[in-house]
C-alpha cells in the first residue's frame, strides 16, 4: 500500500471515530429522544427552501412519498413543522417550520457546534483555518465531480 492510500487509509478511520464520538456524547446528553437523522435532513430542508412539499421531500431523499410522509408526520406530531395548504392549490400541501422547529434547529446547531469545538480544541486557530481551507478544496472538487 502506497503511503498516499495509507494517509486516505487513517482520514477514513479518524472521520469514524469523529462520528463515533459525537453519536456517543449525543447519547449522553440525553438526545436519544430527539429526531431521527432522517427528520433532521427533512427539518433542514424545509428550513432551506422555507416552503416545500412532501413530493419534493421525497424526490430529493430518493424515497417513496409514503416513506417521506411517515417522516413528515412525526415533525408535525412533534410540533416542528407546519402542514399548510397551498393557496393557488388546495390539494398541494407545503411544508413550513413551525416556531419550535426553528427553535429546535437552532439549539441542534449551537450543541452540535459545542460537540465538535471540544474535539477540535486539539487544533491552533490557524491549524483550525488552514483544516477548514483544506477540507473546502477537497469536497469543492469532490461536488465538481458529481455535476
Amino acid at each position: 500500500m502506497s503511503t498516499r492510500e495509507q494517509f486516505i487509509e487513517e482520514i477514513l478511520h479518524s472521520f469514524h471515530a469523529i462520528r463515533n464520538i459525537t453519536k456517543t456524547r449525543s447519547l449522553h446528553l440525553g438526545h436519544q429522544n430527539q429526531i431521527t437523522h432522517s427528520q433532521w435532513f427533512v427539518l433542514t430542508m424545509v428550513q432551506h427552501f422555507k416552503k416545500i412539499s412532501i413530493k419534493d421531500i421525497a424526490e430529493k431523499m430518493e424515497m417513496s412519498s409514503s416513506a417521506a410522509t411517515q417522516l413528515v408526520d412525526g415533525l408535525v406530531q412533534a410540533g416542528l413543522v407546519i402542514r399548510q395548504e397551498d393557496p393557488k392549490d388546495r390539494r398541494l400541501v407545503q411544508l413550513e417550520l413551525s416556531p419550535k422547529g426553528k427553535k429546535h434547529i437552532a439549539a441542534t446547531k449551537k450543541s452540535r457546534i459545542a460537540e465538535m469545538a471540544e474535539i477540535f480544541d486539539a487544533l491552533t486557530d490557524k491549524e483550525l483555518e488552514e483544516f477548514v481551507r483544506l477540507h473546502k478544496k477537497v469536497l469543492s472538487k469532490s461536488l465538481h465531480k458529481e455535476l
